[in-house]
């Protein structure tokens, strides 16, 4: 996960250059004022910071003095801009932040003074200027950077050149950015999200330890709350590091690479408008001086600074192999750019004493002990340029259950070592590997590629030559798990995904390639574009991006593999039926009881349903192709008719054929009373095909398509298949009474005729899209603002045609009342009684 700075610095655009340099309002004090005042006006140096204080020296210095932490802070760097961050070392309570966490974004600030007070404020990072321009005042006067804090000067040092606060309360408060509670965002209320909250308790609360380095300082204190009525402490690392003087050169992101991005609005009189621009979020790799002309020649040369990933000692010996490997398989994409051993891991330093894994200049792969099923990798950067200035990994203990259900569920009937309970180091090893690899990516600035996976065809993931060299996906961003498309017989063995994948070269060529002959962002834009344009229709180096409120493109997926999502799911769920038929001899302990087998049971169902899920997608889907001018392509691409009505057929038969397999009585047998799985299934399925969201979004797809399925064909071919008995007047089963039952309920809920508290109730059925595409991840959705006005675009367009689907829906439901009216004198027994009591309901509910 990438966390977004909440700071807003005016970027300095020089010569046509964008330096990233900020800008700032002179501040409250010019100097020649603070030469003015002597010392002796305050309060003396000796009595503030006595004899028995302790002391550390660094770009700042701290001085504890009987439990009052005082920052001495040299005049010298009053202006320059700090990140501000807090992180969590310890906690008493993980259910919401884990030890390594960073709860909230981190804050870009600076200091400033007057003869008074010394003020910390919040630089205003998005706005960028060309300080040559007329409209330069007219952009600081609007960006003026807020005070966040102000401190009383306790006293000046000796000579005057440094300025001397308490911050003791501040540091030991639950002021942004030391608190440990994480801030509500817009998903909590979509998601269900209620966030810890907790009231803060200063007596109980202190400063612990304390550092100052060169650059930074690190400060350690306990915070001790009331949280949901308990006691809830934790230890905070507060950090504050002072930014490069010169900030790296920025590269402006492009949507068909996928690059986490800090947005600048650029405003200049050469534009008739404000343009956004992203600078996408990456290290500073560079060349050592002396190496420069070997790398321009394309030898191979390490970096002035490589990155470096400390492994926690939390591990367990036998991961660490496997984790290190995760970290390093990234050098292969950096050697193809000219440098190698830029990524590298290691081990805690075991003799240095400083060392903390909490400081901001320290990047780690950190264990937490948890039972949430997770881990996530963010990054905290340089909003001026995008520098990448640290990122860690998290990995919650319980991540580990979720890798060895999914190696299970999608991987065992052509795998017998999937099938243990607990996995052998030989095979989650390379689960542990892929974790990491693809957490790792997020930390080198890299966004999700749900596209991956859709460039290689689905026979193509059954042989063994091929899934040998390319593995499940073109992406190890991608949420392309494992090879679930394999069948029994087929030989396949390399069934993860690739270490890395072709989309991951190009994305980090993309990302961190040396382009000596550009001087400028714009200059680098224009050649980036042509590598862009050249690999356009390739679709290994295709990107999509990750979809939040609800999936449109069904070539970019989470949790599938391959170029057809009907014809993986096919094979797919002929793999379920094989584990759910052997279930019991798979997974049930001699001695033991069925938990065990039944929660794996669960993860059947889960599976099976994120198929239909992918299936679904296909109804009114368009292919997202990210396209410019010069590369001939559309932007969208509607799902062509006939792959809409293969998804119906496909969707409609497994309402009926699921009871067949799913319905296990042998399993039923042993896990005594089981869940309507298969009634919720069938109610789900039932309930979207006559969801006027997706009638719909049919409907604005038939509108851009060349080969339109329209919105009333699509209703007639799902009315077709599940009344196909009634009209035919035969005999119907409990299957067809319970799927008309849905869909006459929805189709009267769609058409508002049912009461408020019945379509509230969620009981009874529930809308697959919404409460079956559980997205089992790695980290928190990572998305840009960009892409959520973009996915909110495409909503709102949808809504544009859910009024022509009543209409069709009403259409709909006086044809079935004719239908049964017709059939109830011709019916005997449960089937009249069937269709009287739904003429009923509708007659009742139309008045």
């Amino acid at each position: 996960m990438k966390r977004f700075l909440t700071a807003a610095a005016i970027i300095v655009a020089a010569g046509g250059v964008l330096s990233a340099q900020p800008f700032k309002l002179p501040l409250k004090d010019n100097g020649s004022k603070t030469e003015a005042t002597k010392p002796e006006e305050k309060k003396g140096y000796a009595a503030v910071i006595t004899a028995d204080a302790k002391t550390s020296k660094g770009i700042i210095d701290l001085h504890m003095v009987k439990g009052t932490l005082y920052l001495e802070i040299p005049k010298k760097i009053m202006g320059k801009p700090f990140l501000f961050a807090a992180r969590i070392e310890q906690t008493s309570n993980n259910k919401e932040s884990i030890a390594g966490q960073m709860p909230n974004d981190p804050l870009m600030i600076e200091f400033s003074f007057d003869n008074d007070k010394v003020y910390i404020h919040t630089i205003n990072n998005r706005a960028v200027c060309d300080p040559k321009e007329s409209i330069f005042k007219g952009v600081l006067a609007n960006n003026l950077n807020p005070v966040l804090k102000s401190f009383p000067i306790k006293c000046y040092s000796l000579d005057s050149s440094k300025v001397v606060i308490d911050v003791t309360k501040y540091f030991c408060s639950d002021e942004k950015p030391m608190s440990p509670f994480t801030e509500s965002t817009p998903f909590d209320g979509l998601f269900g999200i209620k966030r810890m909250s907790g009231s803060f308790k200063a007596d109980n609360s202190s400063i612990l330890r304390f550092h100052s380095f060169p650059k930074n300082i690190s400060v350690s204190s306990r915070l001790s709350f009331t949280s949901e009525g308990a006691p809830f402490s934790c230890i905070m690392n507060i950090s504050m590091i002072l930014l490069p003087e010169h900030p790296m050169k920025p590269r402006y992101s492009d949507h068909r690479v996928g690059y986490f991005t800090d947005g600048k609005h650029i405003f200049s009189t050469t534009q008739n408008q404000v343009m956004s621009k992203g600078y996408i979020n990456r290290w500073n790799l560079e060349p050592k001086a002396e190496d420069v002309e070997k790398h321009k020649r394309g030898e191979l040369v390490e970096p002035a600074k490589q990155i470096v990933y400390y492994i926690d000692p939390s591990f367990p010996a036998e991961w660490r192999p496997f984790i290190k490997e995760g970290i390093e398989d990234w050098q292969m994409a950096f050697e193809k750019i000219g440098f190698k051993n830029a990524i590298v891991a290691k081990d805690y330093p075991a003799n240095d004493s400083l060392f903390n894994p909490n400081d901001i200049r320290n990047s780690c792969i950190v264990y937490s002990a948890s039972n949430v099923a997770n881990a996530m990798g963010p990054s905290w950067t340089d909003p001026r340029s995008g520098e990448i200035i640290q990122g860690s990994v998290y990995v919650y203990h319980n991540v580990l259950s979720l890798l060895r259900n999914w190696r299970f569920i999608q991987t065992s009937t052509v795998d017998p070592k999937a099938r243990e309970k607990v996995l052998s180091l030989e095979v989650m090893g390379p689960l542990m590997r892929y974790l990491i690899a693809h957490e790792i990516g997020h930390t080198l600035g890299l966004m999700h590629n749900m596209r991956g996976s859709y460039a290689y065809p689905v026979d193509s993931l059954r042989s063994p030559s091929f899934t040998a060299v390319k593995g499940t996906t073109s992406s190890i961003m991608d949420y392309a798990r494992y090879n679930y498309v394999a069948q029994p017989g087929d030989g396949v063995t390399q069934l993860l995904p690739p270490r890395l994948g072709p989309y991951d070269y190009y994305a980090i060529k993309f990302g961190y390639s040396k382009i000596y002959e550009a001087n400028t962002p714009d200059q680098e834009s224009a050649i980036l574009n042509k590598w862009l344009v050249e690999k356009c229709n390739d679709p290994e180096y295709k990107f999509g991006a990750q979809e939040v409120f609800g999936t449109t493109d069904p070539a970019a997926q989470t949790e599938a593999i391959g170029d057809d999502a009907i014809k993986a799911s096919v094979y797919g769920i002929r793999n379920l039926k094989i584990i759910t038929k052997n279930l019991i001899d798979w997974t049930a302990e001699e001695g033991k009881d069925y938990s065990y087998t039944a929660s794996m049971y669960k993860e059947v169902v889960r599976q099976y349903t994120r198929y239909l899920t992918h299936c679904s997608v296909y109804l009114g889907g368009s292919y997202i192709n990210y396209s410019v001018k010069g590369d001939n392509q559309k932007e969208t691409i509607a799902v062509s008719k006939a792959k809409q009505k293969e998804a119906v057929k496909f969707l409609l038969g497994q309402i009926y054929e699921m009871p067949e397999w799913l319905n296990s009585k042998t399993l039923a047998d042993h896990l005594g009373e089981m869940e309507n799985n298969v009634g919720e299934l069938q109610t789900a399925l039932t309930r979207l095909l006559t969801n006027p969201s997706l009638i719909g979004r049919i409907g604005t797809c038939a509108k851009g398509s060349n080969d339109p399925y329209s919105q009333k064909e699509f209703v007639k071919d799902v009315y077709e298949t599940i009344w196909a008995k009634t009209i035919k007047g035969q005999n119907i089963n409990s299957t067809d009474k319970l799927v008309q039952y849905v869909y006459i309920h929805s189709l009267l809920g769609s058409l508002d005729m049912l009461p408020a508290e019945v379509v509230k109730n969620k009981s009874f059925a529930f809308c697959l899209e919404n409460s079956l595409n559980n997205v089992d991840q790695f980290e928190s959705i990572p998305v840009t603002a960009e892409q959520l006005e973009r996915q909110m675009t495409i909503s709102t367009k949808e809504s544009e045609v859910k009024i022509q689907s009543k209409s069709i829906l009403y259409s709909q439901l006086t044809t079935i009342k004719s239908l049964l009216a017709s059939r109830i004198p011709t019916s005997t027994g449960e089937t009249k009684e069937h269709y009287r009591y739904l003429l009923y309901q509708i007659e009742k509910l139309m008045k």
